[in-house]
């Protein structure tokens, strides 16, 4: 093994500059994959998890005709006033919690659209009414940039920064907000600023909604103890909400009950569709690299091959065995390879490090969408950036099995003949 190690190299050697062009190449797309999986990883990290800790949860439980009054459809981030209720949400996200040992808390949420007055200011927002006393628990990530969480039983209100500033609201104001009813009529409530909320990452999605008691927004649409989702989370944040989703749907089946549990995935539209978007990109990216790598790896050591072909007639000749032609040149790729990978590595991680620390700016509204902010940072991840060397140095070495194996076939007599 040696010796093949030692003529492996003596022949990149030989050829430095085809070695050192080929190995920058594939350096280049190593560096290019590793970029690409931090942003899409980062995606997740700036828009999907904040967005699950601060929005969707990681399930939601609807009644299974909510929105057939309203075109059937059910939908996360429009008002839920003409939705059909489901009653006693408390009670009914207690036994849940009981009889589900990987849920780890919920809350009842009630989100209507309303008119908020301040003076001789207003504007149309939505109302997010939600449990205070099981707010933190499911939503960590709601967070309070002045001002403070509303307490139960205070009709508090928590404003986005949009809300604020259009309608000049400070902590300790009162509002009044109007709705309708779930019977038409037109209801009004009085409302206390408590303070101005973020969830950090999605800055972009605030769109004027508004953190409010539920009971207040029960009182608007006149439902006493009624909610339009169940807002659960997992024990594991990490699991997938799939299989409780189906055990859930499972016991509402035998109980007869008509409610309706949804994964994350299935609710998060609009938080997960940039990020979808750029998986697909990146796989696309991720293709067209490794078949550019594959096409250069294999390109190289045919030409090798070529040049070589009296070399590898007189090896042959001297009794070297076909197995011993493949492994050499298997071995050559194989140099070739861990060179390009450790140059595409450190070069990875030097871009991931910048952009982590100046970001990735958004050029277009969309961009800012899908980053739920002005930049994306991505993060250094050592067990990325060397499978995606690992996984390149096996392409690599199987684009250079054809070459090895054409090498290996050669006959004594013709390779000698060769000019």
């Amino acid at each position: 093994m040696r010796l093949l190690l030692t003529l492996a190299a003596r022949n990149l050697i030989r050829r430095r500059r085809r070695t050192l062009l080929t190995a920058s190449a594939l350096g280049f797309g190593v560096a290019i994959l590793c970029l690409s999986r931090a942003w899409t990883a980062a995606m997740a990290t700036a828009v999907v998890e904040p967005a699950k800790d601060g929005t969707i949860g990681h399930l939601q439980v609807y009644r299974t005709d909510a929105a057939d009054d309203e075109g059937g459809e059910i939908s996360f981030v429009q008002p839920h006033n003409g939705y059909r209720l489901i009653a006693g949400p408390r009670a009914l996200v207690a036994r849940l919690l009981a009889d589900e040992p990987r849920l780890a808390a919920g809350l009842a949420r009630l989100s209507i659209g309303a008119l908020l007055s301040a003076g001789d200011e207003s504007m149309e927002v939505l109302l997010l009414g939600v449990d205070p006393a099981t707010r933190a628990a499911v939503y960590p990530a709601v967070g309070v940039i002045e001002g403070r969480h509303f307490a139960p039983g205070e009709n508090g209100l928590l404003v986005n920064r949009g809300v604020a500033r259009r309608l000049g609201l400070k902590p300790g104001d009162d509002v009044v907000a109007l709705a309708n009813a779930v019977d038409g009529r037109l209801t009004g409530a009085k409302l206390k600023v408590t303070g101005t909320w973020t969830v950090r990452g999605l800055e972009a999605y605030e769109w004027g909604a508004c953190f409010v008691d539920l009971a207040a927004v029960q009182e608007l649409l006149d439902a006493p103890d009624q909610a339009s989702v169940l807002i659960l989370r997992q024990r594991d944040a990490r699991a997938d909400a799939a299989p409780v989703a189906r055990a859930l749907n499972d016991r509402f089946r035998r109980e007869g009950s008509k409610l309706r549990a949804f994964t994350w995935e299935e609710m998060g539209g609009p938080f997960i569709g940039g990020m979808l978007v750029t998986r697909f990109i990146s796989g696309i990216l991720d293709l067209v690299m490794v078949v550019i790598v594959a096409a250069g790896v294999t390109n190289t050591a045919l030409m090798s091959v070529f040049e070589r072909t009296r070399e590898i007639g007189t090896v042959r000749a001297m009794g070297a065995r076909r197995g011993r032609v493949l492994a050499l040149f298997l071995v050559e790729a194989l140099l070739l390879s861990l060179l390009g990978a450790a140059i595409g590595t450190g070069l990875g991680a030097g871009l991931i490090a910048t952009f982590g620390r100046v970001g990735i700016p958004a050029f277009s509204e969309a961009q800012r969408y899908s980053y739920g902010g002005d930049a994306l940072y991505p993060v250094l991840d050592l067990p990325g950036l060397f499978s995606v060397a690992g996984l390149m140095i096996v392409i690599c070495v199987l684009a250079a099995l054809g070459p090895a194996l054409m090498a290996a076939r050669l006959r004594p007599a013709e390779a000698l003949r060769h000019v």
